[in-house]
Order: C-alpha cells, then structure tokens, then sequence
C-alpha cells in the first residue's frame, strides 16, 4: 500500500464498464455543501453524508468515529474522551464544525487534536455532511482540511393531524465496558413541531487487545437537546434549538502512572491528569421561502455559546495544579439566495465574537490562553453558480475576511510579566469550481480554493503543556496562514453502482509551525514557539466504490492515500527542514460486504480494515514518546461483523463483534490504543 493511485485508473475502468449498462435508476442524495440543497451529483467538491440511519447502524460510540467509515480521514484520540478528525492532513483549528449552521470552532481552538467534536452528541444528529477540502469562500477561516455539518433532527409543521413519538436507543459494549442511553419525544401538529431529547453515557475503562487493561480511561457524559419550530404564515418560520454537554473527569491516560506502553512508548508519571468540559449552544433563526422581490430565500441566526473546561492535575511530590477556560461567543448570520441573470446567488455575512477568561494556579496572569480577552470574527461571502453549456456549470465564489484580537492579560513570553496585544487581519479569498455533467449518471468535476486563517488566541497566546515533555509560550508576532487547493474528481452515482475519486494538491504558505527553543522550564519540559514558517504542500487520494453484487449482497470499497512536506525548524538551531507534516495519515483500505435478503427482516455486515504502517514521521513526531511508537506506529487489520434482526415495526436489534480477532492496535499519533474483541448490543425503537 506504498502507492495507491492506481486506484484511479481501476475506478475509472470500473465505472466506465457499468454506467452504460445500468439504467437510471440512482436515488438522488442532496447536500448543502453550496449552502442550499444540491445533488452530490452536481456538486463540485468531494461530499460525503451520514443520516441518523447510517449512524445507529453503525453503533458508535462518540461522534468522531463516524469518521472511520469516511474516506480520508484519521481519528486521532489522545484520550479515550476525545476524538479529532485528521481531514486531508489537517486537524484541529484547520478544520471547521457547524452545528445547524452555527460555528463550533471559536478562537481558543489548538492546532493539534482537541476534545470539541467529542462534546457534540452523535446520537442528536439528524444528518451529518463532510466537505473534504478548503471552503474558505462560503465558509471562513478554518475551513482548510474539511468542514463538517451536523444538522438536528428534522421536524414536520406541514401534517395534517397532530402526531406524537418517543424513539429509545441503548448502545452497550463488553471492551469498552460502556453503556448509552438515549431518549426523544417529539410532538409534530400543524403549524408547530417540538422535540426534546436526553442521552446518558456511562464508559468504564477500556480493554485494549489481547486482554491489556486499560485504566483510568473512563468518565461519565450526558447530553441534552431541544429544539421548536413554528410556522408563522405561507412564507415565514420561526426554528430555535438547544444543546448542552457536560463530561465529567475525562482522564488524559498516557500522562498518567496508569499509561500501557506499545511497541516500546514511554509511560507518564502524573498521579491524575482530568479534563472536564461543558458546553451549551442556542439558536434562534428566521427563514422565508420567497420573501420580498429578488430574494428567494432567507436565514437570520442570532446563536449563543458557552463553553467551560477545566483541567486538574496531580503530580508527583504531592504538587497539584488546575487551569480552566471560559469561551462566551455572540453569532449573528444572515445568508440569502436569489436567481438573477441565469445565475443561482447564495451571499451573506456572518459575525462570531468570543469573550475569553481563563486562570492558572501556576500563573498570576493567564490560564492556558488569555484572560481578560477578545477574538472578533467577521465576513462577508458571495458564490454564483451559472450554466455555461447544457452540461457544464461554473460555480465562483469570493469572500472578505476581518478578525481582530484584543488580549489584556498575557505571559510575556521571555520575563512572565503581564502584557496586552492587539491586532487584526483581513484578508479577500476566492474559488472557481467547473461541474460538467457527462449523463444523469456520472459527472467530472475540477477547480481551485483559496483558504485563509488568522492566528487565534491560542496560536498567540497559549502558555500550557503540548505534546509529551513539551511546554508552549505566547507567540505574540503572527501573520495569517495561507493555503491554495487544487482538486479534480470524478462521480459515477447509480442504484446498481457507485464510483467517487478525487485527487487534491494543497499548496500551503505561512503556516504556523511550532518549533523547539532550546530552553527547559522548571518541570523539565521542552520549550516550544511557534513561527510563520510552514510553506509546503500536502497532495492526496481519496475513493470511494459501490456494487450491487446481487439483490442481497452490495460491496463497497474505502481507500486514501496522504502525503506531503512542510518546511519546519526540526530543531532549536532553527535551521529551516522540509518534512512530512505531523500525524501523517497512513495509506488506509476499507472494504465492506453488505447482506440483506429481500423480504426479509434481518441482515448483515463484514467490514475489514487495512491500515499501513504510520512510518513518515516528523521530528516533532518521534520526539513524542508516548503517543508513537520508535519507528512509527505499527500497521493493522481489523475485522468487524453486525448484524439486525427486526422484531417488530417498532424494535430493531443490533448485533456486533468489533475487532473480531482481538488485534492490540492504535490509531496513529494517539495516547491510548482501540478497543480488543468488543461486543456491541444495540437496541433502537418507538413507542
């Protein structure tokens, strides 16, 4: 699996031998990777989406490892409590998550892996769409690797009589000694819908493979939603939504005395490392079908955001220590469409303002980023869409960003003493998107994305622990990252078959680079800045194939392949390097057997995964001992088997057996390893 491109040319021969024999017949997915509803088909970017169906189906447990059954994408996992997508190459604060529209991502967001998309609850989401690639133009800054929406669960006010419904789902795993709950009541009438929903989540600690114990690994979660819709005339509606997550404890295993080594990782020697987070998030939108003169439709969102962590630690020599954030953020977002000169028009404007307070007991000044502060986010997009032949759409896009920073208590960096920064960006970035449609079954499509995205308050002003035995100052003197996608792919969509490439090539320049100074703190860690000293690429491929083998058997085929350097400081001399960018994603296969008999009422599935070894490190990542393994980490199989048998119209059970062998394995770059031989019972229904 050294190289995988040839995986273009046989899923081009594959698809060009069954689009002229299979009829039209394809089920039409729409997405809103354009900001309004559009086929996949027409869609020129690589999209990818999983409704509720797909994700009780799956029984996972937590919303980042839905990603798994994604093409492209790694899920790092420093603790068993957190999950960050790796899209393309990126992660972190270079990914962008929307929930109903509304940014997740706010300005203390890290470079590396973070726990956030473990906050948003996976058993809440109506659908979920993946965007691979930039979309700074409609979306904004971070928006570089990918962008994620979640969207609630839909609700009805055009019925005709009232309906009212409670749906249950319990998830309960042997491996992960894990038990969820979730339960739902929704009220649909004429003119007004309601549903509020609430899930428990109780994770023991986790059984790696081969028996290995894994402890201190588990922690307590549960979640909250709700959400209203009124109808208010033909044109006018009124939606508003809330969701809260409380994780209690959430220990951070491998900097603990109850870390297992793999293949040779360094164990930690803290007595207790925990993270606990709460997070609450609600919306107000009014939106209008074909409201006044040339505007067809409208959305006007006022959000608020609040979101509290806090770390404490114990360390050795009975030394205790405890640090926490405070993220406030005020969303406004207004967007419109309109049909105007044979040209589709999607335009708005957004504003994010996030009110910063953090504390350290080991600092007077700032807690891990700073306190007393304020990151104001602003934009203004415009993307047409017109036909320039019977087959072919162009799809251009631009969009002006502003941010600004306003910090009144930060570390300096080389005395400690308190400072204040302030500065601000703006920058204007574009993209041009062909879509030719080659039938009503296949389509091609290619073009270039401009990516933008300004130093945050963690890029600026992170003073806390980074990697194993690492320590990050302030970094007060930033510019603005920026990043040029080029991308072509293919798309053949039938109800018989199913072929999806794409191969992309980032072009990257300014990147915040974090580098070694060559000074020790007084808890032994290394030192670490960060400069703007990243240009490089990251180039990739990902596919994606279907195949009706016959009425009960369908085949399906995941594969990707990353790679990519980045000029770095490898060391404190600061001599510029070109290396593979950090946390490399491995070349990964996945193939799939579907079996669903018809007329029948129960089904199955195996699913094998094939992932490389973890070999093309950067000297960041072989300094990280505790994570990766000398020489990178260890290549896997893993095999899984489920299955469903429907008792009734109202009760589905879900059978399971992860990791059917019992394969002690880890996902690259994370601080503890997957789950051994797991049993999964799953039970869906409504009363």
């Amino acid at each position: 699996m050294k190289c995988t491109f040839p995986f273009v040319s046989a899923a081009l021969m594959l698809s060009f031998a069954v689009f002229s024999q299979q009829p039209d017949n394809m089920e039409v997915i729409y997405v809103t990777s354009e900001r309004v509803a559009r086929s996949t088909l027409h869609t020129p970017y690589s999209v990818e989406q999983f409704t509720a169906e797909d994700i009780d189906a799956g029984l996972y447990r937590s919303l980042p490892d839905i990603f798994k059954d994604a093409a492209g994408v790694m899920v790092q996992k420093t603790a068993y409590g957190q999950g960050s997508p790796y899209i393309r190459g990126f992660t972190g604060f270079r990914t962008l998550f929307l929930v109903d529209g509304v940014r997740l991502n706010n300005a203390i967001f890290r470079e590396g892996p973070n726990q956030y998309w473990n906050t948003v609850d996976a058993f809440s989401v109506g659908r979920m769409e993946l965007l691979r690639g930039p979309s700074s133009a409609l979306y904004g800054a971070d928006a570089i690797g990918g962008t994620v929406q979640v969207f609630s669960t839909r609700l009805d006010t055009d019925v005709y009589r009232s309906e009212q419904r409670i749906d249950y789902f319990y998830r309960g795993a042997s491996a992960e000694h894990s038990n969820i709950l979730r339960s739902s009541l929704r009220s649909e009438a004429a003119g007004q819908a309601f549903m509020a929903g609430v899930t428990l989540k109780d994770f023991g600690d986790l059984t790696r493979g081969r028996g290995i114990e894994q402890l201190n690994t588990g922690y307590d979660e549960y979640n909250l939603d709700a959400k209203w819709v009124r109808t208010l005339n033909e044109q006018w509606q009124l939606t508003a939504a809330t969701f809260y997550t409380e994780q209690d404890d959430v220990p951070r295993t491998h900097r603990t005395i109850y870390s297992t080594s793999f293949g040779g990782t360094s164990l930690g020697n803290e007595l207790r490392r925990d993270l606990s987070h709460k997070r609450f998030m609600g919306y107000a939108r009014l939106s209008a079908d074909k409201p006044f003169g040339v505007v067809s439709d409208l959305q006007v969102t006022l959000s608020w955001q609040s979101q509290q962590e806090r770390r404490d630690r114990e360390r050795t020599n009975n030394r205790y220590d405890a640090q926490g954030i405070t993220t406030d953020t005020l969303g406004f977002q207004a967007q419109f469409t309109s049909e105007y000169a044979d040209t589709s028009w999607v335009y708005g404007l957004e504003s994010y303002i996030d009110s910063v307070d953090s504390f350290s007991t080991g600092n007077p000044v700032q807690g891990p980023v700073a306190d007393d502060a304020q990151y104001q986010w602003h934009g203004l997009y415009l993307q047409g869409r017109t036909a320039l032949t019977s087959g072919l759409d162009l799809l251009a896009g631009a969009r002006f960003n502003h941010m600004r920073v306003d910090a009144n208590k930060v570390s300096d960096p080389v005395t400690g003493d308190p400072i204040a920064i302030e500065n601000r960006w703006s920058n204007t970035v574009f993209n041009l998107m062909l879509n030719y449609r080659q039938s009503t079954s296949q389509s091609f499509y290619a073009g270039i994305s401009q990516g933008f995205r300004a130093p945050n308050l963690s890029d600026l002003t992170r003073f806390d622990s980074a990697r194993s035995n690492e320590f990050e100052i302030p970094s007060t003197d930033l510019k603005a990252e920026h990043f040029t996608n080029y991308s072509l792919g293919y798309k053949f969509y039938q109800a018989e078959a199913m072929v999806d490439v794409s191969v992309f090539f980032t072009d990257i320049e300014d990147q915040i680079e974090r580098f070694v100074t060559g000074n020790i703190n007084a808890d032994g860690e290394f030192e670490i800045s960060k400069a703007n000293i990243g240009d490089g690429h990251v180039k990739g491929l990902e596919l994606r194939l279907g195949y009706a083998i016959s009425k009960e058997f369908k085949g399906s085929v995941l594969a990707a392949y990353v790679s990519g350097k980045v000029d770095t400081f490898p060391g404190s001399k600061q001599q510029l390097t070109s290396e593979y960018p950090s946390r490399l994603m491995p070349t990964s296969v996945r193939f799939a057997l579907d079996y669903e008999p018809v007329h029948q009422d129960w089904g199955g599935q195996m699913q094998w995964y094939l992932v490389e070894r973890a070999d093309r490190l950067s000297t960041r990542d072989m300094g990280d001992s505790q994570r990766i393994p000398q020489g990178g980490t260890p290549g896997y199989g893993v095999l899984n088997l489920s299955g469903f048998y429907q008792l009734s119209h109202k009760l589905r059970v879900r059978l399971e057996v992860e990791n059917l062998f019992d394969k002690d394995y880890r996902i690259h770059g994370s601080g503890q390893n997957e789950a051994g031989r797991n049993f999964i019972l799953g039970l869906q229904g409504s009363f």
